[in-house]
């Protein structure tokens, strides 16, 4: 089972992302369909968020997204953040929860 959760950020470099995201399907033993499916979604969300993280940068808004795309043997979290400030108990929790 593949579980993984992604941190990005407008300075995120999606591609590099979903390199690593491949290299543990692979390692995770992830059948091609399910991999590709799984990569192909998470690049276009990935993309999609901070593609609209960097828009809203530049206004200097805030925004926090969160997305879980799962299927038949993995579970991948992709968690976007954008000027938003947490507490040090709220970050602590992210980190222990799969950070």
């Amino acid at each position: 089972m593949l579980r993984e959760t992604i941190h990005a950020t407008i300075d995120t470099d999606v591609e590099r992302e979903i390199a690593k995201l491949r290299e543990r399907c692979v390692a995770a033993g992830l059948d091609a369909l399910s991999a590709n499916l799984l990569i192909a979604q998470a690049s276009d969300i990935l993309s999609a968020l901070v593609n609209q993280g960097r828009r809203i940068a530049d206004v200097g808004s805030q925004m926090e997204a969160e997305r879980e795309l799962s299927g038949e043997g993995y579970l991948v979290r992709l968690v976007f953040t954008q000027g938003a400030r947490k507490g040090l108990v709220q970050r602590l929790l992210e980190k222990f929860k799969g950070g």
